[in-house]
């Protein structure tokens, strides 16, 4: 169906669709064998619209903040897993699965960490930082982000402590770490701005390759389709089926499209909303489109892109916009 029929079908007003039903994006994802997910945090908003929206609306869920290095192990040998244990609570609950988020990035890692001058030393510090998050959340995981963002836009690998000290074995080895660990657990390497055939993904494409050739423990890629409407990739599909075409499954990991708030942005964000689904519908070896957020109200885009803050399907008031009926009508099809 061609998207202007679809936006045909979306109503510009609705109340809020707290109860899930076979209509639902969540429930059409399902009966396509996809899960339909979202990031949040564990101190979410108390007001009361939050948890009847995320256990209706989501049957998948990725700790936005609570296994990043910094919050799991700020200082070496201390752990804290009092927000990451709430997640995984709430996912017991609601049978909800969960995307693990993220072992080995540059970001967020402590200072104790990116100090590290011995390149034994880093791999036992990698290793026991894996064993503990992997034994202790490994069984209530499906997927879990082990590399994030290696590299540059330009496809050479990024200046961090793991690059810096252990070269290009760092995502073999990390994966490894994390296969042993929990062997259950399908391992990713997840970046942004891969969602289109570039130079950086064209790299990820061949350290894939090598890892596959090594026999890594390597299962998918995530592409975290971070969008600016209207600027969305048409070419996601040819890199998804790149990464696939190796074995590989490929999810959509953070999706959000950021667009003012006018009505003209708000047709572009449904298209593009549409259209990232339609990727992984059309792909058998992509599992599921993970929403980087539940509603604007929680979403990081307000706060690092001023003025474009109506990222997400669920407006602040928790209701859902245009975009949210797109992608139903998608799921539909």
């Amino acid at each position: 169906m061609h998207f202007l029929s679809l936006l045909a079908l979306v109503p510009l007003i609705a109340a809020n669709p707290v109860a899930r039903n076979n209509d639902s994006p969540v429930s059409l994802s399902k009966a396509r064998n996809k899960y339909f997910g979202t990031a949040y945090q564990s101190f979410y908003p108390a007001d009361g619209r939050f948890l009847p929206v995320l256990e209706s609306q989501f049957n998948q869920y990725t700790p936005e903040n609570e296994l990043k290095w910094e919050v799991v192990q700020p200082q070496r040998g201390v752990f804290n897993w009092t927000g990451a244990d709430l997640i995984f609570a709430e996912a017991k609950k609601t049978g909800a699965i969960v995307r693990g988020h993220t072992l080995v990035w540059h970001s967020q890692l402590p200072m104790w960490v990116q100090n590290i001058t011995d390149a034994s030393d880093l791999k036992s510090v990698m290793k026991t930082h894996i064993d503990a998050v992997m034994g202790r959340y490994g069984s209530q995981m499906a997927h879990i982000d082990v590399v994030n963002e290696p590299l540059n836009e330009n496809g050479t690998w990024r200046n961090s402590v793991w690059y810096n000290l252990l070269g290009e074995e760092f995502p073999r080895i990390a994966l490894d770490y994390a296969h042993a660990a929990a062997p259950q657990v399908k391992l990713y390497i997840n970046d942004y701005n891969i969602e289109s055939i570039n130079n950086k993904s064209l790299a990820h494409a061949a350290i894939a390759k090598k890892l596959l050739s090594q026999g890594a423990p390597l299962t998918g890629y995530g592409f975290q389709a971070h969008f600016i409407g209207g600027s969305a990739p048409n070419d996601t599909a040819q890199a998804m089926k790149m990464f696939t075409d190796m074995g590989l499954e490929v999810a959509i990991t953070e999706l959000d499209v950021r667009v003012p708030v006018n009505n003209r942005a708000r047709l572009i964000r449904s298209r593009d909303y549409a259209n990232a689904f339609k990727v992984c519908i059309d792909n058998p070896k992509c599992p599921g489109v993970t929403i980087w957020g539940v509603s604007d109200e929680t979403s990081w885009v307000p706060g690092v892109f001023a003025g474009t803050g109506s990222a997400l399907l669920f407006d602040f008031d928790y209701k859902p916009k245009q975009a949210y009926y797109a992608v139903q009508n998608v799921l539909k099809q």
